[in-house]
């Protein structure tokens, strides 16, 4: 190679190597700020295993929590004992969405505190109605008047300034034991006179076992749901000779006494469990559910126990123990009678599960399966606290709690004032608001006033761990991580791959400078 050549090649490996140290440069500029990327990524996900939120637990079990609301705390409910806990200033105002401010607008146009009277009261629940807080007919019920022109739920100017609280309690918090002691004198009803026999073998007649023991007439007619909820109770039925059951046909009868038992369920627990309209709702759909999804079921477990009537009424008892369906205990032959049963014991603690789905909502730990080990009933847990209707709580109806409701909101609005912010609606923004001391709970102490103070001052808001916001934090901190490890990954490569190329252009290097050298050495060689 000519000197001309060769130090071009020479210049050309200097550039080319000088380029590659430098790519080499920003690769590791890249991996360093991947570094700190992920870092912060990092640190950004364990500060979101710290974070929390405010829920409301109505009845202090930390069993029944709802997320905190505008609405549950300014919509009379059971949720708050039908007593506002008003969302405050640090000077006492009342904080009011837009609905609420355009009725208090009516009784105090620039949000300042006025007098209170029967006159503004009036004003101000017809203007709850105008502004779409409640109904017409709810404010028509409430300012109902008498004959002489009254009130009939007369107005308190103290509601809520030294008056005696009413009791609203119209709910009470019982266990198993105390939801079965209200149950103690509900009767099923499912016996009939010559209805039932204290035999395996009897063709054409229904069975009640009680613990693994038939049930005599007199034991039959005293069933209540209270035993339901302290025994096993298994309801049976032997069929007729040489027939195989099919539920609906020629076991009609047996099938319609559960349809009905599952039907009394429900008109006897509204009146137990019914504590508002959502709650009597849910009630309608655990009926629903029970009926769709046990009673109307026709694939129940079956076992062939050999010809035996008396084989397959023990199948049938032996499998309905543990199961939430139909079972039946087949027993094929021209002489031989099946028996199908059902556990009613099962059958109430599914309703009862069904229930609380319905009610508090379906993503929960609590399930219904078709048979015990595959379900997750709440009368198997012991800390499963029933909400119940208090039966002495002396607030007459929902109007008078009603009505009682609204009048500690205007008095407290005429005293201290009010101030608008409809963002109050907004979950996330009462939350930080209430979090970071902007806003104040104002409720009502046993005194009969109200009394403001930080929200982790009150019985019924706990902060917990915000697990739906770890969740997505832990969702985003994985792809994050994924995006950033295969970004350095790849600039591992290509720092590997300019390794190669930087020890390749060295090498060449080195021999091109010193045939350069060499050239150069010969051509001082030859003029001398």
């Amino acid at each position: 190679m000519g000197l001309a050549a060769s130090q071009a090649r020479f210049l050309a490996i200097t550039s080319r190597k000088a380029y590659c140290e430098f790519q080499s440069m920003q690769i590791a500029q890249d991996k360093l700020s991947i570094t700190r990327d992920l870092s912060e990524i990092s640190e950004d996900y364990q500060n979101a295993l710290n974070q929390t939120k405010l829920v409301w637990d109505y009845d202090g079990s930390g069993q029944n929590t709802y997320n905190l609301s505008y609405g549950v705390l300014m919509t009379p409910s059971t949720l708050n004992n039908y007593n506002p806990y008003l969302i405050t200033t640090r000077t006492g105002s009342v904080v009011l969405n837009n609905q609420f401010a355009g009725a208090a607008a009516t009784i105090s146009p620039n949000g300042s505190p006025v007098n209170a009277s029967e006159a503004g009261y009036k004003t101000f629940i017809n203007a709850l109605a105008d502004n779409g807080v409640i109904s017409d007919n709810t404010s028509d019920v409430i300012l109902k008047t008498n004959e002489s022109g009254n009130l009939i739920y007369q107005y308190n100017q103290n509601a809520g300034y030294g008056a005696e609280p009413l009791n609203k309690n119209g709910a009470l918090v019982k266990n198993l034991a105390g939801l079965a002691y209200e149950l103690q004198d509900e009767k099923l009803g499912i016996y009939t006179e010559g209805y039932f026999s204290q035999s395996k073998t009897v063709a054409e007649k229904h069975k009640v076992m009680v613990n693994g023991n038939f049930a005599n007439d007199a034991e039959i007619d005293d069933l209540t749901f209270e035993d339901l909820l302290t025994s096993e109770v298994i309801y049976l039925y032997t069929g007729a000779d040489g027939t195989d059951i099919t539920l609906g046909s020629n076991d009609g009868d047996f099938y319609n006494t559960v349809w009905n038992l599952s039907n009394a369920m429900y008109d006897k627990l509204v009146n137990i469990m019914g504590t508002d309209a959502l709650a009597k709702q849910a009630l309608r759909n655990a009926t629903t559910l029970i009926q769709q999804n046990l009673l109307k079921n026709t694939g129940y477990p079956t076992a062939d126990e050999g010809r035996s009537t008396e084989n397959a009424f023990n199948s049938a008892f032996s499998m309905a123990q543990e199961s939430n369906l139909f079972t039946m205990g087949d027993a094929k032959g021209s002489k031989n009678n099946d028996t199908v049963a059902i556990n009613l014991s099962n059958l109430f603690s599914c309703f009862l599960t069904y229930f609380e789905l319905c009610y508090n909502g379906f993503d929960s730990n609590y399930s219904v399966g078709n048979n015990l080990n595959n379900s997750y009933l709440v009368t198997d847990d012991p800390y499963y606290n029933y909400v119940i209707v208090n039966k002495d709580f002396a607030a007459d109806s929902v109007v008078v709690m009603q009505a009682d409701f609204y009048m500690q909101l205007y008095n407290n609005i005429c005293a201290n004032g009010w101030t608008a912010n409809n963002n109050i609606e907004d979950n996330n923004y009462l939350e930080n608001a209430l979090k970071n001391g902007t806003y104040f709970i104002s409720s009502l102490n046993d005194d009969g006033y109200f009394y403001q103070g930080r929200y982790n001052e009150e019985d019924c808001i706990i902060e917990i761990k915000d697990e739906d916001a770890i969740a997505q934090a832990e969702a985003e901190f994985t792809s994050k991580k994924a995006k950033l490890t295969y970004k350095e990954d790849q600039l591992d490569i290509e720092m590997k791959n300019l390794d190669t190329e930087i020890s390749a252009l060295t090498t060449e290097y080195d021999s091109v400078k010193n045939l350069i050298s060499k050239n150069v050495e010969k051509v001082f060689t030859l003029f001398q």
